[in-house]
């Protein structure tokens, strides 16, 4: 029973895995459409679609390698050291240029700064 289930996450896993590339490479390649999570300048956007390309590449290759009884490898750290910083910094700095774009649309009244 238990090893049913185990194997049922870890198809529900990298079916998460397969999702995160398909979200990510929708933002990489239609940044001025970009999925409903992340909103921003092109640059953040764009890191945030490679974070998860990168991410979900990493958690496939991680979960398909644990099923087949290998090691987990040089994937942990990927998904630790570079598509975790590139997703996390990216809706930071999301969230700081809108915050930015709300203050300058305060400070403007009729094209001159208040």
């Amino acid at each position: 029973m238990t090893q049913g289930l185990d194997r049922a996450m870890d198809v529900l896993v990298v079916a998460a895995g397969l999702g995160c590339v398909w979200l990510g490479c929708r933002a990489v390649f239609q940044p001025r459409r970009p999925p409903e999570p992340i909103h921003g300048p092109v640059w953040v956007v764009r890191a945030w679609g490679l974070g998860f390309v990168l991410l979900g590449i990493a958690l496939t290759i991680e979960t398909v390698t644990l099923m087949t009884g290998g090691e987990s490898g040089w994937t942990a750290d990927v998904i630790r050291w570079v598509a975790g910083p590139l997703v996390v910094g990216s809706i930071v700095m999301a969230h700081v240029a809108r915050g930015w774009q709300r203050h300058r649309a305060r400070t403007m009244k009729g094209g001159r700064r208040a």
